[in-house]
């Protein structure tokens, strides 16, 4: 699977053009929820003559789709739902980097909401536009990560049913975000296990499992680092979208874009500690066995030049008409390799 797959038009494409990236990876599924007086409604499906009269009516407004929708559902239900061309064309293609884009009264929002799956990292996107009264999120995936917050908005004294779409944006932002602690959390501790591991067993196989670990780091700091650059822009509040009571609330979801990219330092050095420990245990290794290389040759040194002598065969050497020659030679050559191993161990170096 490619890294970092194609998701752009070829170069002179309109602005605005819906053309479907990819084959939909899930069937989308729509969700509105609306809230007017402190009374809530759910619905599914999406029925834009009901959406409309709630957006006349200036009436809270949330509606949800769930999945990746395809250019014939956008041009369908995107006018219905007051979406930016732009914005639509983001949605469809997916791979954005996070952003905040105001559009004509609009606020248009990309975030990465990461999770694991299988010991592997997939990154997922989610889209928000609010406009004063009414907020549409688009999240690609499978699962359902705002399931907690939709439970907590039925509930009648919640801050999310007083404080109106402020707090709910806030809420939805900081859902988003606070997906990433879980991930990093999976991803110390394959960090902190490899460590444990590579002391012991610096094993080629580790090298590739490290390197796995900084790809994986590296696209998650691609997908996270942005966030703290869209939460300041929400801070700076920018057209007076949020009141102050919410902006307290932003101050501390900001605070955790700093936690989540300290976390991701930490871990890039750890990597690379680990590669450091891996290419030390690599020389040390390499080391004894020149170490233990060299003894054995030195030790045979003086094995060869007796041998190399008595090789020569010279007609007047005494020693070869005699009886015991051999032996004596065989003798020589044991002893001579017997103290030079007792010596090296004696001076710690065999």
């Amino acid at each position: 699977m490619r890294l970092f797959p194609k998701r752009y038009h070829p170069p002179g494409t309109p602005p605005g053009t819906l053309v479907s990236a990819a084959k939909p990876a899930y069937p989308v599924s729509c969700q509105w929820i609306a809230c007017e007086e402190g009374a809530l409604t759910l619905h599914d499906g999406l029925d834009p003559e009901a959406v409309r009269a709630r957006m006349a009516a200036g009436a809270m407004t949330w509606v949800r789709v769930q999945g990746r929708p395809s250019a014939e559902w956008m041009r369908a239900y995107g006018a219905t739902l007051a979406l930016h061309p732009l914005a639509q064309e983001d949605i469809l293609n997916g791979g954005q980097r996070p952003k905040l884009e105001p559009y004509d009264g609009q606020l248009f929002l990309v975030l990465n909401v990461p999770r694991e799956e299988d010991g592997q990292i997939v990154h997922e996107q989610l889209y928000l536009l609010r406009q004063q009264n009414f907020l549409v999120t688009f999240f690609e995936g499978a699962r359902d990560p705002f399931a907690p917050l939709l439970e907590r908005l039925k509930e009648s004294r919640i801050r999310l049913r007083r404080d109106g779409l402020d707090y709910l944006f806030y809420a939805i932002v900081d859902t988003a975000i606070d997906h990433s602690f879980p991930v990093l959390e999976a991803l110390g501790e394959r960090i902190e296990d490899l460590e444990e591991f590579l002391v012991e067993h610096p094993e080629r196989q580790v090298l590739e499992e490290i390197y796995a670990l900084k790809r994986e780091l590296i696209l998650l700091q691609r997908a996270l680092w942005p966030h703290r650059e869209v939460v300041g822009r929400l801070l700076r509040n920018e057209g007076e979208w949020f009141g102050e009571g919410v902006l307290v609330y932003l101050r501390d979801c900001y605070d955790h874009t700093f936690q989540i990219l300290g976390l991701l330092r930490s871990y890039r050095e750890m990597i690379a500690g680990l590669l450091e420990i891996y290419l030390s245990g690599a020389q040390v290794r390499l080391n004894e066995t020149m170490r233990v290389l060299t003894v054995i040759a030195t030790v045979f040194m003086p094995i060869t030049f007796v041998v190399g002598v008595y090789g020569m065969n010279f007609r007047y050497m005494p020693e070869l008409e005699w009886r015991y020659g051999y032996p004596a030679a065989m003798a020589l050559c044991a002893l001579i390799a017997l103290a030079m191993v007792l010596w090296f161990r004696r001076r710690g170096w065999f």
